[in-house]
């Protein structure tokens, strides 16, 4: 089943087959650890989607579908304001899940859901989520776990907005996002999406993010290549900041 989802600039697509095999679920790693009896329940509530980048998957005030799970692309989870401005919440990588809140508080979604690249998701039924919760507590501590770990980054995300300042925003951004490993010396990140994505996501404008990697590229901290930047010395980085 096809359908086409109507955009400013682009028309995007999505592409959905109705029922993904438990044996696909159980390679995904939020179903990692089911039972097969438990995948099989679930898969016969579960739509596999692909969907062309700026694909609006829900917006706000829409009625609650199901439970979104990225397998490939990216996902940009936004307030939206009546003038067409956005303020974004969370950028929604794979492995990552989306939309669950609403399921448990029988609300229409507080935010709206669009693709940032071509993306892969699988969605999850509510009626299947709701039945499966009471019949695999292993389902239900992934749920919990999800829905925990978002908690957490809001709750981070405010932090940042009310406790420091754009500089400091930018700079424990730029180190949330180092490669594994990365301890000292220099190191390169990617970021994961456009400049005014990440500055609506720190709370800055376009102008006042690109600004302070200008401050921090003239003082020899970073230089920056479109979306690649170059920590030149982490250490400096994470004491900038506290310098008088």
């Amino acid at each position: 089943m096809a359908s086409t989802v109507s955009n400013a600039r682009i028309t995007p697509t999505i592409t959905m087959t109705l029922i993904l095999p438990g044996n696909r679920l159980s390679g995904l790693p939020f179903f990692r650890g089911l039972n097969d009896a438990a995948l099989a329940r679930v898969s016969a509530g579960v739509n596999e989607i692909n969907a062309s980048s700026r694909t609006v998957l829900y917006r706000r005030g829409g009625p609650c579908r199901g439970l979104f799970i990225v397998i490939s692309g990216q996902v940009k989870l936004a307030l939206e304001t009546q003038r067409g401005g956005e303020k974004v919440v969370e950028l929604v990588g794979p492995g990552g899940c989306f939309g669950g809140s609403s399921i448990f508080l029988d609300r229409p979604h507080v935010l709206t859901a669009e693709t940032l690249t071509d993306t892969q998701l699988v969605m999850v039924a509510k009626v299947t989520v709701l039945a499966e919760l009471e019949r695999t507590p292993e389902f239900t501590r992934k749920i919990i776990a999800s829905l925990s770990h978002r908690l957490r980054h809001m709750i981070g995300a405010l932090e940042d907005c009310m406790l420091r300042s754009g500089t400091e925003r930018v700079i424990g951004y730029l180190l949330s996002i180092l490669p594994a490993g990365a301890i000292n010396g220099r190191a390169m990140v990617t970021l994961p999406a456009k400049k005014n994505v990440i500055a609506s996501q720190l709370n800055l404008t376009h102008e006042h993010f690109s600004r302070i990697l200008r401050v921090l590229a003239t003082e020899a901290m970073i230089e920056v290549d479109g979306r690649t930047v170059h920590i030149r010395d982490m250490d400096r980085l994470r004491t900038y900041c506290l310098e008088p």
